[in-house]
């Protein structure tokens, strides 16, 4: 989804389960992410988390799966909602991603580089 340099919000507004003092983001609860139907539907836990440095979008991943037909999109306080644990994360810099073994497991974090998008 490209976005140029903004961030892209939801646009059909929706409360969430926590109160606007728990959001850890500087980015507003419904601003959109990149995610996987595993993800949205629970299937699969969050295990990557990818901070873009060309539009500050958010990526909010299982790490099963780069099928386009696999992606889509919602708001980051919905994932937040799905996952707390992402909001260790939420100082993570543009460029960014982080990532982790299992549930539960520490978050580790890494510059993203030339490497890391070849495919």
């Amino acid at each position: 989804m490209p976005v140029s340099n903004t961030l892209a919000v939801m646009t059909d507004s929706h409360p969430h389960k926590f109160s606007s003092a728990d959001w850890p983001f500087a980015d507003a609860q419904d601003v959109a992410a990149m995610t996987t139907v595993n993800v949205l539907d629970g299937s699969l836990p969050i295990m990557l988390v990818a901070h873009d440095a060309d539009d500050g979008m958010w990526q909010v991943l299982c790490g099963t799966t780069n099928d386009p037909d696999d992606g889509c999109v919602a708001c980051l306080g919905c994932l937040f909602e799905r996952d707390r644990s992402i909001g260790a994360l939420a100082d993570l810099p543009p460029g960014w991603y982080a990532w982790r073994e299992g549930p539960g497991k520490p978050w580790h974090r890494k510059p993203r580089s030339d490497k890391d998008t070849e495919g």
